[in-house]
């Protein structure tokens, strides 16, 4: 048989016995390497890398657009599906998340908290239900305040999930 060897690095070779189906990797004086685990999380948000600001966005949308859904509906859901109501919702909800995205780009992204989500959610959905209609009932800014606390209350629930994600 002929053998052929290819130093791939200091310590790592391949040999080739004879055809290409009989490769073997030959690690002098280490351990194998270990086997990489299936990450759930890279499955879900492949496309939509952690550091860039598309995922966020994404996040921050469907926060705001829900929240604003569900307050505008004032516990009539039935009647709430409507056209009108979602294009509503989508106004704030696009409004919201260009809100964060302006939001994130000027902070450094590599930290994360939960405060911080929160924080950034309730801020952009306020903004976004301020824009996307008045209020619904008096004063003018209870609608978006609540609409705002409903969205904090997605975007911890968001961050508890993503945290259980990575988890398995």
């Amino acid at each position: 048989m002929d053998l052929a060897r290819k130093l791939v690095s200091d310590d790592e070779f391949i040999a080739v016995l004879g055809s290409v189906s009989q490769i073997e990797v030959a690690l002098p004086n280490k351990k194998g390497r270990s086997m990489p685990s299936l990450k759930f999380n890279i499955l879900v948000f492949d496309s939509l890398r952690a550091g860039g600001l598309a995922r966020p966005a994404a996040e921050k949308f469907i926060g705001a657009w829900l929240a604003c859904f569900l307050v505008m509906a004032r516990g009539n859901f039935l009647a709430a599906f409507s056209f009108e109501h979602a294009r509503l919702a989508s106004v704030c909800g696009i409004v919201g998340a260009a809100v964060s995205v302006a939001l994130l780009a000027q902070m450094d992204r590599t930290t994360n908290s939960v405060t911080r989500q929160v924080t950034i959610s309730a801020l952009a959905t306020f903004i976004g239900d301020v824009f996307a209609h008045p209020s619904h009932f008096p004063p003018q800014w209870a609608e978006p305040v609540i609409t705002a606390a409903v969205s904090a209350g997605i975007a911890i629930a968001l961050w508890h999930v993503k945290r259980w994600t990575k988890s398995l």
